[in-house]
């Protein structure tokens, strides 16, 4: 009797616990978060995602001529670790918010320093730090939901903001080019840094920016100089010879460096073997450029 007791006791706490159940249903926006690094900065975004779900959005749901949070629930939220330059203004490094005011032929986009509201409510414009113009265009395919995304650029990036067909965007430049010649000028120029790898890296740095070539092949003609074996520093000016089109100095390089791998020490045989057929293959690639001139 005392069993039977325990177990109806049992099943009418489950029977009860069930029907008190919790289910977390998903919500109408989703919480969006983007984390990018380009060049030197991070830049971090948390903003709710809303749906379209077959609303007319832009000049109904999203009213033109008004500030928008650009998003749903919360403000949305933008962070830079360090400074950077939107669209030709200068933004210090923090955590700030995102409006906009949308309108059919131009939009303004706000970065204001209160991060604490919710939408647009009380957004006060004595806080805003930066404020531009950006003109909407065509998105190029259909977003059902609200979409941030960054793309990045060299150093730097572009920020886009799509929904529905629409789109805007607004560029992000980074301290990272400043920064960068400064230690260059500072440490390397002047032959107070002796590691051979940071200047191998620096040539290769100007190489991926497309800037300062001459002075990259001086780079790494200093990385050699401190290291004769250095194979990264000649394939970064046999790249920038290449790229300047001076292809004899291109294939010198190349004859220096096969000279390199066969005086080079290496545990394994196969390890030579693969260095000077890797040399050898850009050797033929550049003679066929070289020939066709």
């Amino acid at each position: 009797m005392k069993y039977i007791f325990i177990t109806g006791f049992v099943l009418t706490s489950f029977y009860l616990n069930a029907q008190n159940e919790k289910y977390i249903f998903p919500p109408a926006s989703p919480r969006g978060t983007i984390s990018q690094v380009f060049g030197n900065t991070q830049i971090e975004i948390e903003y709710e995602r809303p749906l379209a779900r077959k609303r007319k959005i832009f000049g109904d749901l999203v009213p033109w001529n008004k500030v928008w949070r650009t998003g749903a629930g919360h403000c949305t939220k933008i962070k830079f670790d360090k400074p950077v330059i939107i669209e030709g203004q200068n933004v210090p490094g923090g955590y700030y918010s995102l409006f906009t005011i949308p309108n059919p032929e131009e939009w303004v986009v706000i970065i204001n320093t209160d991060t604490s509201l919710y939408g647009s409510y009380n957004y006060d414009p004595t806080k805003d730090i930066a404020r531009f113009i950006v003109s909407p265009k065509g998105s190029g395919r259909y977003y059902e939901a609200l979409t941030i995304d960054v793309d990045i650029i060299q150093s730097n990036a572009k920020l886009y903001i799509s929904w529905t067909s629409l789109q805007i965007d607004f560029s992000i430049i980074t301290t990272t080019a400043a920064e960068a010649m400064k230690f260059i000028e500072d440490q390397l120029f002047t032959d107070i840094n002796k590691d051979p790898d940071t200047y191998s890296e620096a040539a290769q740095y100007l190489l991926f920016q497309k800037e300062h070539l001459f002075e990259g092949l001086k780079l790494a003609q200093k990385a050699i100089t401190l290291n004769k074996d250095n194979g990264a520093a000649r394939r970064v000016k046999m790249e920038i010879y290449e790229f300047l089109q001076l292809y004899n100095d291109a294939l010198n390089e190349i004859g220096q460096a096969l000279e390199m791998e066969k005086n080079k020490q290496y545990e394994k045989e196969e390890t030579r073997k693969s260095e000077i057929k890797y040399w050898q293959t850009h050797q033929d690639r550049i003679k066929n450029k070289l020939d066709k001139l």
